[in-house]
This record gives C-alpha cells, structure tokens and sequence, in this order.
C-alpha cells in the first residue's frame, strides 16, 4: 500500500506559518537598569610627617612631626615667598616631611593667600607654594592655625598679639578668621597697630596692658 502523504498547510485556503523569530531579551526595569556608578578616584595617602610653617611679620617659625624644638630665622618687611622657601629649605635640611602647612599672616581663600600681607614684602599672592617645595601644601590664616592648636571645644576667640593683631573664632568646630586687628581707632591707628608690637614700644608696657584691658572685653 503506498504510504499516505503528508497534509498539504495551504489547504482550505490556510496560508503557510512562518516560523517565529526569536525574542530580544528583556531590558531590566528599575535600579538594575542604571549605568554602574563612576569609581571615584583613589584618595592619596595621608602624609606621615608634615612640616608647619609660622609666618610672622618679625620670624619665621618651623616644626615637623617628630621633633619638640622650633627653629626660627627673622622675616620682616621685604620678605617675599620665595625668600620664605629657601628660609625654610635651609632650616629643615635634615628633616623629612610629607607635606606642608602654612600660617599665613592674611586672607586665605581655596587657592592660598588672597592678600598681600601688611607686615612682608609681595608676591604671595599666586605664588606657586606646591611647585616650590616640591610637596603638598595646605595654606592657613595663622591666627586660625594657633586658635586651633589651642582649641579644646566649645566657643573660643582667639587673640594673638604678636607684630600685629591675630584674631580668629572657634564655635562648634568650625574656624572663622577674623580681621579685628583693622578696626580703625579714633587717633587714626589701627587696634593692631595699637595692640601689636610697634604699639607696645611705642606706649611702654605699663600703657600698653591698659590698652589691651580696654579693647579685649570690647571685642567678646
């Protein structure tokens, strides 16, 4: 008996399926269809000794982590940053730091000084801090630096009375440095010029503390 043939699709008229074409997988929906997030960078390494730096209108002082004695030359009007970097070269020759940290007697702002400092010479704005010692550098205002140093919690003003007026807020952790040795004086001096070191000479000690008695409860 011949064999029976296959059924014909096309028959009655029905037209011949075609064969499915495959699906394209689903996209995930939600958090899964976020692109992965950008690693950020490897932070460096924090430096194991750092070498501060106090620049005042009479000295410049030093100190790096290890060591209990500063060491101290004279700075004074005329001098500029770079003179500041060869000071410094010289003094801390045998020691070995990191990075750097500088007090500066000023306005600071993200990127150094903002302003030229009344008591040295210029060129400390946009001076190249990093490039010439070769290592990171964080800059300061130095009453800033000393408040914190000294800092034990709560609310602090903090005045230093050195070749000028130092001044600088503590309150809850946060630092605010202060200009206070610019407020004029009705005999045409600043208070710093007044409670620094040229009016110590000029007034005599005795003279002197009563000054500083009179401005100090007036500033709290």
């Amino acid at each position: 008996m011949p064999p029976t043939p296959a059924p014909d699709p096309t028959a009655n008229g029905a037209p011949a399926k075609k064969p499915a074409k495959p699906r394209a997988p689903a996209r995930p929906k939600g958090k899964a269809a976020t692109k992965p997030a950008a690693t950020k960078p490897a932070a460096p390494p924090k430096p194991k000794s750092i070498l501060v730096i106090d620049v005042g209108g009479t000295n410049l002082k030093i100190l790096a982590s290890g060591h209990t004695e500063p060491r101290r030359c004279p700075s004074g009007r005329g001098f500029t940053p770079q003179q500041m970097v060869d000071a410094v070269r010289a003094l801390a020759a045998e020691w070995e730091y990191d990075a750097v940290s500088i007090g500066y007697p000023g306005q600071v702002g993200d990127h150094g000084p903002r302003q030229e400092p009344g008591n040295l010479g210029d060129g400390w704005v946009g001076f190249n801090y990093a490039a010439a010692f070769e290592r990171p550098v964080r800059i300061i205002n130095d009453a800033a630096m000393q408040a914190l140093g000294s800092y034990d919690g709560g609310r602090m003003l903090f005045l230093g009375f050195g070749t000028g007026l130092g001044s600088a807020l503590i309150a809850e952790n946060v630092i605010v440095p202060l200009e206070l040795g610019n407020i004029p004086e009705p005999n045409g001096h600043t208070l710093g010029e007044i409670l620094g070191r040229r009016g110590l000479k000029a007034l005599g000690k005795k003279r002197w503390r009563k000054s500083v008695a009179r401005a100090v409860p007036a500033l709290m």
